[in-house]
């Protein structure tokens, strides 16, 4: 199980996940460390919430197109095999669908029920040179899409309920990717704490900002999310110490 937390910032994207796949042997579910967040050519970040297998079937073929995403955003038109001219985003959402409408035929065959199919739900983050601006887009097994530009902010996975009501007290649009990555960070270290299955540790934190005229993407060091842990626990118990005082003379 996953969960992946992206969000917009004034000066960049912020991605971050936990770290555990549950994986499956012949004497049942297994623990197993997993990569979640990738960068694709042309500066563009990949998330993803849910099977392995056809994750990497998702991602792989969305790497076709990422330098063109980078390059000329998600409204340029390519022309595919037999002449038909589509939208990147178009053909991007026809392949997420396509791949997890075979998962799920195909696990309906096999088990008779398609409840329970192997799926992949997509978290992509770009600069988008012709807005201006950076951009997180979702597309779902479906191949239903939606861009996060108002709200700011995407959760996927098992904890995403927990992400979304944590974020909703705390984000607003004018943080900077600094401020961004804690955040993000307390939001999965959180999770899983209070997950009762399938979210685990390593924490992985991903950072993609403007510098001068670049567009530069970083993984965070584990120093780097050593001191951002370090900085939610000073802003738990600050939370703490504001209840004390405040809260609980409010209701004597």
């Amino acid at each position: 199980m996953t969960l992946i937390v992206a969000l917009r910032c004034r000066d960049g994207v912020v991605l971050a996940s936990d770290g555990q796949a549950t994986g499956f042997s012949s004497g049942g579910p297994i623990k197993q460390k997993c990569k979640k967040i990738f960068k694709l050519p042309g500066s563009v970040l990949i998330a993803a919430s849910g099977t392995i297998g056809v994750i990497q079937r998702c991602r792989e073929s969305i790497e076709m197109y990422s330098q063109a995403i980078s390059g000329y955003g998600l409204n340029h038109v390519i022309e595919e095999e037999d002449g038909e001219k589509i939208t990147l985003r178009d053909q991007i959402k026809k392949l997420v669908f396509s791949i997890n409408k075979d998962e799920k035929d195909r696990h309906k065959a096999f088990y008779g029920d398609e409840r329970g199919a192997p799926l992949a739900d997509i978290i992509i983050a770009f600069y988008d040179k012709n807005r201006e601006e950076f951009r997180i887009w979702h597309v779902a097994p479906d191949g239903g899409d939606e861009f996060l530009d108002e709200l700011g902010y995407g959760c996927s996975g098992i904890g995403d309920t927990f992400g979304h009501a944590f974020l909703k007290n705390f984000y607003s649009e004018d943080l900077d990717v600094r401020v961004g990555s804690v955040i993000a960070f307390r939001v999965i270290n959180e999770a899983i704490e209070i997950g009762a299955y399938g979210l685990g540790e390593p924490i992985d934190v991903w950072i993609m900002e403007r510098v001068e005229k670049d567009i530069k993407v970083k993984q965070l060091s584990s120093e780097e999310l050593n001191a951002l842990s370090d900085v939610c626990r000073v802003w738990v118990e600050a939370e703490k110490e504001v209840f004390r005082k405040n809260i609980k003379n409010e209701i004597k």
